[in-house]
């Protein structure tokens, strides 16, 4: 859609920006609202830089393991700067290793990180969404709606807007949200977690599945699926299991 920004004499990849823009919000949002979460600003900075650079390195070593091909004759590309030759789920996999190892040496609450942790992701996925926008990936079957654009050849569901807006809905849920006061620890990231999979289930259903499909099933919203129940079952199990949470007044 917009691959590149212009600025000047400069020549910006847009996705990358965009992605960029949403991280230092995240990132600004998080340091605001740490203490809301009984979390100090400075610890959660620290383990999410850990989890950020474990997850960047990660992603280049599990690609230059899958694909040992890429850097044949050039072994400096290794430390390239283009986001294509990251693997990210990879990436994902030693990013969250790094940051479990990190919070669970320094005894920081699971349940009390995750919440803290829900602005910066409420900021960093509609950024998400935004930049698949712009780079034309994720895009919609098509449609005769008077909002579809034109792209691939046909006019179409603009499916990352849809789900750039609504993001941006439990984003500003957060920002004017004020953790309750003996509410159970976990709850704002169970919710945060439950909303983000629901209303990807929804608007999946408008988007071109592309290689997600196996004999003709869906793999991401059953992925979505797994995680809407699971999410759910994590957090009535947690409340069953903390009994002296459970009664507690909301005030």
């Amino acid at each position: 859609m917009f691959p590149v920004i212009n600025l000047g004499p400069l020549s910006i990849p847009a996705p990358a920006f965009i992605l960029i823009i949403g991280y230092m919000a995240g990132s600004f949002l998080l340091d605001k609202k740490a203490a809301s979460f009984s979390m100090d600003s400075e610890t959660i900075d620290r383990v999410l830089w850990i989890g950020t650079i474990s997850a960047l390195i990660g992603g280049r070593l599990s690609f230059i393991a899958s694909s040992p091909a890429a850097f044949k004759g050039d072994i400096l590309s290794v430390l390239s700067l283009n986001p294509a030759l990251l693997d990210p789920s990879g990436g994902l996999v030693i990013g969250i290793t790094a940051v479990i190892v990190v919070i669970t040496r320094q005894k920081i609450d699971y349940w009390m990180f995750l919440d803290s942790l829900t602005p910066f992701l409420g900021a960093l996925i509609p950024a998400y969404f935004l930049s698949r926008f712009a780079s034309g990936n994720g895009y919609g079957f098509a449609t005769n709606l008077p909002w579809g654009i034109y792209l691939w050849g046909a006019i179409r569901h603009p499916v990352q807007l849809y789900l750039t807006f609504t993001a941006l809905i439990p984003l500003a849920i957060i920002l004017v949200y004020t953790p309750i006061k003996n509410l159970l620890p976990g709850s704002t990231f169970f919710l945060f977690s439950a909303a983000t999979s629901s209303y990807l289930i929804f608007f999946s259903a408008f988007q071109v599945p592309g290689s997600n499909t196996t004999n003709g099933i869906r793999i991401d919203q059953i992925l979505y699926w797994v995680i809407l129940f699971v999410t759910l079952f994590l957090y009535n199990f947690r409340i069953k299991t903390t009994p002296d949470m459970v009664h507690h007044e909301i005030k």
